[in-house]
């Protein structure tokens, strides 16, 4: 604790700072001074917690003294030292924030016990100024936690009776208003970056900032963005905000035309930055925070277009989504999806084929099954789930047929099963049922020999698997038609041409990832030009991206 004594008797100074042992007492004299102007010089550069002042001095009294320095913006404790026994000395030294006042003559052991008062009183106060601060740096850093808990709440249930979200929006510093509510969902589809645990949390920081930045002009700033889960959550409101009800029809918040090229363009930087790429759902417009749920409940609605639109795609709650449990659409029976009759004769036909032989005709049925899907979309990504794994298990009844009992048959069956719950697109669906099909037909001609065409191509992709191969390519040093060569390969190995050449490419690509290469030299090196073909790619045929399959490996 510092200490500057202003007294213009020298004799008088001296003795105060002689005769006491401030040192002792955690006091330092940081200055003595004969007059107010010199002891304001002093103050400025010292600093005193403490001021103990005579009033009458030369230049500039101590009452002059104690209000310029004030006046200039220090902070301290001032001690009046005095002779004269007046009232209006006593009170113009109160109204300036004296601590205390002393009467000459006085003993050391009053000046040291009144100091020492000044001294506690100011230790009190700055400890208590600290735990305030303290407390307000607390507060602040807590906030983007709280404001996160807040919203995953207010999003996740709807409003309780009584709930004042408006009070709490205010006292959390939230961006957003109590009028024109949004909720906006991005599920992440691929990330391109290696990621532990404590890079997960900062990706997500800087998603969060990027979906702020991106789409801050279009709400008019009135945006938060926070972590859900897996996804990544924002809810916005229109710029103008009230405590009040809200018609829903007087809501001016951005329309769907005026969103979508903001919402494209967040895309674009959460990949040029990020290196993810995303699916992004929206809810619609609500008249208050307090149905914020609903806004998110359509988000969600909408999300469930990603199954049979596939990843990447922006979508918008139209109200025509198909709800759980609900009804079908305009002259489609709402019976489930088990009897229906078009899904029947299909797969009926198909393992008829399968049981003949026919492997070609079989797996054109398969893309008009597959393509069944995406015409019937008012089934839930569940049901359609549950139609794949009823036919699966009629796969195994035809590989019983064929008297196929291998082990690695049964395995691939019983993991492509295990699979189906997980997909979250109809592309990752059909490429468990092309594979399983691939084995299926590969275990009905373990015991027969290749056609010597295919076997020749065979070999042509492994000479020439990283290059540009195409089709027609490949059909023309075979001296073959495009469509004689594609209906050679379904009827010999169970898959189309391109598809086999993607696989081969993919397991090659695994040796060279084993070798902790990167990403973008393993994607050239196996024949593809783009680093974000070749990931979308593997993850079709994997189920993981290149990023993590490095990862598990390592």
């Amino acid at each position: 604790m510092k200490l500057l004594i202003a007294e213009d008797e020298i004799s008088v100074r001296e003795g105060m700072v002689r005769l006491i042992d401030w040192e002792s007492h955690g006091i330092v004299i940081c200055g003595e001074a004969g007059n107010g102007s010199e002891a304001l010089s002093m103050m400025e550069s010292c600093c005193p917690d403490i001021l103990l002042t005579d009033i009458r001095m030369p230049h500039m009294d101590g009452l002059e003294l104690i209000e310029a320095a004030k006046s200039r913006g220090m902070k301290f404790r001032p001690i009046i030292l005095s002779g004269y026994n007046e009232f209006n000395y006593a009170k113009q030294a109160l109204r300036l924030g004296a601590e205390d006042f002393i009467l000459k003559p006085c003993r050391p052991e009053e000046i040291l016990r009144t100091v020492l008062e000044a001294k506690k009183v100011a230790e009190f106060q700055e400890a208590r100024e600290s735990r305030l601060k303290e407390r307000d740096l607390s507060w602040n850093r807590n906030i983007p936690l709280m404001k996160s808990q807040v919203l995953s709440q207010w999003t996740r249930y709807p409003a309780v009776p009584l709930e004042d979200r408006g009070r709490l929006m205010q006292e959390l510093q939230m961006h957003i208003r109590n009028a024109g509510v949004q909720v906006g969902l991005i599920r992440v589809d691929t990330s391109r970056i290696p990621l532990d645990e404590r890079d997960v949390v900062l990706l997500r920081y800087a998603a969060a900032n990027i979906v702020k930045e991106t789409l801050d002009s279009v709400y008019g700033g009135r945006i938060e963005a926070f972590q859900e889960g897996d996804d990544l959550l924002w809810v916005a409101s229109t710029a103008e905000g009230s405590r009040g009800s809200v018609n829903p029809a007087s809501i001016l918040g951005p329309s769907q035309e005026g969103l979508e090229p903001h919402i494209r363009a967040l895309q674009g930087n959460l990949e040029k930055y990020l290196k993810m790429t995303v699916s992004i759902a929206l809810g619609s417009w609500k008249a208050s925070i307090n149905q914020a749920h609903d806004s998110y409940q359509e988000s969600v609605q909408a999300m469930e277009s990603r199954f049979f639109k596939g990843r990447g795609g922006v979508f918008f709650y139209s109200g025509k989504e198909r709800k759980e449990g609900a009804g079908s659409e305009a002259g489609v029976a709402s019976s489930s999806i088990l009897d229906n009759e078009r899904f029947e004769t299909c797969e009926r036909e198909m393992l008829d084929y399968l049981r003949l032989g026919s492997f070609e005709q079989a797996l054109d049925h398969l893309d008009v099954w597959l393509d069944m899907f995406k015409t019937q979309s008012h089934y839930s990504k569940q049901e359609v789930n549950l139609r794949a794994t009823t036919f699966m298990i009629s796969l195994q009844g035809i590989a019983k047929e064929h008297r196929i009992g291998a082990f690695e048959w049964k395995n691939r069956l019983v993991n492509s099963m295990e699979q189906l719950p997980q997909v979250e697109t109809l592309e990752e669906l059909a490429t468990i049922v092309k594979k399983m099909m691939q084995h299926l037909v590969e275990a009905c001609s373990s015991n027969r020999t290749l056609h010597r065409t295919v076997q020749s191509v065979l070999e042509l992709i492994k000479e020439k698997y990283n290059t540009n191969l195409t089709l027609e390519a490949v059909a023309r040093e075979a001296y073959i038609s495009n469509t004689y060569l594609s209906s050679l390969f379904k009827q010999e190995l169970g898959v189309n041409f391109l598809d086999y050449l993607h696989q081969y490419r993919i397991e090659k690509s695994k040796e060279l990832l084993r070798q902790d290469l990167k990403i973008y030299a393993v994607a050239r090196l196996v024949g593809y030009q783009e680093e974000r073909h070749f990931s979308s790619t593997f993850k079709k045929w994997t189920g993981v991206t290149p990023s993590q399959y490095k990862l598990s490996i390592h």
